[in-house]
């Protein structure tokens, strides 16, 4: 994915731009994504509004942006078996599900990107994208490895991992425990070997 270009005339202040992130991820676990304003953000950073509507349209897309890009991409290590790998996977989004911020964000974040399309694309083409990434490769080894007889879904092993964390923490509203990830990765195992 290309980076947005840089708009012509005053080149940016990182200050500000630091300081827009730093307000947002004060205020989204305080007021909530729903309560998040581009008046309270403003007032947190001490700017104008409208440094904040050069740099983003809208807080769908304002949100996404201190969500995700600038976000170190952590990759999985190769434990030896598929099972230790899809542990791993499911703590690594364990992780960033239960970040105050994103734990905070994400549910209404996912919701507004039904009706901001560009922005849903660049999650997908970020965040989906690189996940989507790790888990093709986690089944490619456990493949070679003989524990997968046939090559599974992608899409599938994704969504039984994704969606079983997002489930128990956003819809059940259940704590992390010390053996979600282990569970969460028994059930994504099922759904690579198509159980």
């Amino acid at each position: 994915m290309q980076p947005p270009k840089q708009p012509t005339g005053r080149p940016r202040e990182t200050r500000v731009d630091a300081a827009i992130r730093d307000a947002v991820r004060e205020l989204v676990p305080r007021v909530g994504y729903a309560g998040l304003t581009m008046d309270a953000i403003a007032a947190k950073a001490g700017i104008g509004k409208a440094a904040i509507y050069r740099r983003h349209t809208s807080r769908g897309e304002l949100v996404f942006s201190v969500l995700v890009h600038g976000r170190k991409s952590q990759p999985l290590p190769d434990t030896g078996t598929l099972t230790g790998d899809l542990t791993a996977l499911a703590n690594l989004i364990l992780g960033i599900f239960s970040d105050p911020v994103t734990a905070a964000a994400t549910p209404g974040l996912l919701a507004d990107l039904q009706q901001q399309p560009d922005i849903a694309t660049r999650f997908q083409e970020t965040f989906i994208a690189e996940e989507r990434a790790q888990i093709t490769a986690l089944l490619e080894r456990a493949h070679q490895r003989g524990e997968l007889t046939t090559p599974a879904d992608p899409a599938v092993v994704h969504a039984a991992i994704l969606g079983t964390a997002y489930a128990w923490l956003f819809l059940l509203s259940q704590p992390p425990t010390p053996a979600l990830a282990s569970r969460i990765a028994a059930i994504t195992e099922a759904a690579a070997r198509g159980d």
